[in-house]
C-alpha cells in the first residue's frame, strides 16, 4: 500500500503541472482539419472532417442562419475561418477582423437568407480577406446590397459594412492605394 502511495506521489506532480499555453494561430496548417481518426477516451475514436477555409465559412454560416450556437461563439468561429482565407501576408489585425463578425453575426443570426444571399455573402467575406482588383467601395457596395436584401435596416447595415471596409483596408490599403506600384516611365 505504501509502494502505491510513493508512486501516486511521484506521478501527481507531472499530471497537474501546468503546461504553456500553445497560441492559436487560425491561418496556421493546424487549424486545418485533416481527415484523421483520433482516441477521444474509453476506446472511442472522433473522426474528423477536412475542411478547406471555403467549406468552414459555409457550415459557419449556416450555423449562424440556423442559430444552433451562441452569437458570441458564432462570432468567434466566423473571425478564425476569416483568418484562414488571407492568401498573402496581408493578415488584417485580429480585432478589426473580430468587431466586424460581432456585427455581422449579430445581425445575421437567425435570419433567413435565400441561396443567393447566402452566395452573395459568402462571396463578400471571401474577397474581402484577399487582395484583388475589385475596389474596397464596390465590395462594400454588394455587401450592403446583400444585407439589405436579408432584411437588416439601413443604420445597422452602415455598422457592419464600416466595419467590413475597415478588414479589406487591412488587407488591401485604401482604395486611393494602387494595388501594385507603377512602373516608372523611361524618358527618352
Amino acid at each position: 500500500m505504501r509502494i502505491t502511495m510513493v508512486s501516486l506521489s511521484l506521478l501527481l506532480p507531472l499530471i497537474c503541472s501546468p503546461r504553456p499555453a500553445a497560441q492559436f494561430n487560425p491561418a496556421s496548417p493546424q487549424a486545418v482539419r485533416q481527415d484523421e481518426s483520433k482516441p477521444v477516451g474509453g476506446g472511442l475514436r472522433l473522426k474528423q472532417v477536412s475542411s478547406t477555409p471555403e467549406q468552414a465559412l459555409d457550415s459557419t454560416l449556416v450555423t449562424l442562419k440556423e442559430g444552433r450556437a451562441s452569437q458570441s461563439r458564432l462570432s468567434q468561429e466566423l473571425a478564425h475561418v476569416m483568418m484562414r482565407l488571407v492568401e498573402s501576408n496581408q493578415q488584417p489585425p485580429w480585432p478589426v477582423v473580430v468587431s466586424f463578425t460581432n456585427k455581422l453575426t449579430r445581425e445575421l443570426i437567425r435570419k433567413q437568407p435565400n441561396s443567393a444571399q447566402t452566395t452573395a455573402m459568402r462571396e463578400c467575406i471571401v474577397e474581402v480577406m484577399r487582395r484583388t482588383g475589385t475596389s474596397n467601395a464596390g465590395l462594400a457596395s454588394r455587401l450592403q446590397q446583400t444585407l439589405f436584401s436579408i432584411g437588416i435596416d439601413s443604420s445597422k447595415t452602415q455598422l457592419v459594412v464600416r466595419d467590413f471596409i475597415a478588414v479589406r483596408e487591412a488587407v488591401q490599403g485604401p482604395d486611393d492605394s494602387p494595388l501594385v506600384k507603377p512602373t516608372p516611365l523611361n524618358p527618352r
